[in-house]
């Protein structure tokens, strides 16, 4: 669930939705959300090694991936450019019901081109919720809510002299942002997304603002690549001239015992019992990949080879799992049935 390059979320923001009760067994219903903007992106781009951008709008955020965490580098919107020397720590995969981490934060840079920010304060993550998440076209289980929390103070004085702050300073502008993000293992971007930003001049709250979205399960990304519901996504056009690619996605949850011919690859997958075949036409020319994991990622087999790969299932536990296919053109994700 780890985000990649040339991804692209298009999410609707809707009004105001109560962020709901935590603990396990919850219930969110965001059934009657009402939509009130569509064709809010997220895209995501490599803008270096290990270094994801995700442009949302004005605002462009860059972090850095090592091994199994993710870390917040820079920020940066059209008044103001932070940096941290230190990362701080913002995601560990994969995550759990009571999981959290903390992280301190201490950015430095420009604001509106002539003046020194600098924001120093706490990053904390929990994950306080599972349960069902209703959304107005799909019900999804086993959902996992993650509440995030910045809370920073910011001081912004003349660039001709470096500024350096404490959090602790009480008479510095103090700005608390609370997200909370539900999130099921088949996708790899959150099903539904709230953030509340509270402002405050010493102990006087200023300001308060909420945004709402939701990313319907239509048109999101597998965990592992693809798209549901044969949609075609093309990668946005970067600073960084990166082509675009197409994903295809073809759904059959009745492919136990029965050959699943793809006729847009024909790449055949044969689910049985105890093994699964999958064959890539030789006329692809290219070197194939196939993977097989559960989903929550874990990987039970993967083969690369031009023509056949196959995989023993006689041990796996029951239960759905997901294959992985590239053909060296088109990428695709089958859920399947291990019986």
């Amino acid at each position: 669930m780890l985000p990649m390059n040339g991804d692209r979320v298009d999410r609707q923001r809707v009004e105001a939705v109560e962020v709901g009760a935590r603990g396990q067994e919850a219930i969110w219903d965001m059934s009657h959300a009402l939509v009130v903007e569509d064709g809010c992106t997220m895209r995501f781009f490599n803008s270096g090694d290990s270094v994801v951008a995700r442009v949302e709008g004005r605002h462009q955020y860059v972090y850095e991936i090592k091994g199994d965490s993710v870390l917040l580098r820079s920020q940066e919107t059209a008044l103001s450019n932070l940096a941290d020397s230190l990362p701080a720590l913002k995601m560990v995969f994969p995550l759990t019901f009571g999981d959290s981490i903390s992280s301190p934060i201490y950015y430095r840079g420009k604001y509106c081109g002539n003046n020194a920010i600098a924001t120093a304060g706490i990053y904390s993550m929990v994950v306080d919720g599972e349960g069902t998440l209703i959304l107005p076209d799909d019900t999804i289980r086993n959902v996992l809510r993650i509440h995030e929390r910045f809370d920073t103070k910011m001081s912004v004085s003349p660039w001709a002299k470096e500024v350096v702050i404490s959090a602790d300073n009480d008479s510095l502008m103090r700005h608390v942002c609370d997200t909370y993000s539900w999130y099921s293992s088949d996708f790899r971007y959150p099903l539904a997304q709230i953030t509340k930003d509270s402002f405050y001049n010493g102990a006087n709250m200023t300001r308060e603002d909420e945004t709402a979205y939701l990313c319907p399960p239509a048109t999101q990304l597998y965990a592992l690549g693809d798209v549901r519901q044969q949609r075609q996504m093309q990668t946005p056009q970067t600073p960084n001239n990166i082509g675009g690619y197409g994903y295809n996605s073809y759904s059959n949850h009745n492919m136990n015992d029965k050959m699943l011919a793809d006729k847009a690859n024909a790449v055949a997958i044969n689910v049985a019992k105890g093994h699964i075949d999958v064959t890539i036409p030789t006329n692809s020319g290219m070197i194939s990949e196939v993977i097989l994991s559960d989903l929550q990622g874990r990987v039970y087999g993967s083969s690369k080879g031009k023509i056949a790969h196959s995989f023993d299932t006689s041990r796996l536990p029951q239960g759905a799992y997901l294959l992985y296919v590239n053909d060296g053109e088109n990428v695709r994700t089958e859920r399947i049935n291990v019986k």
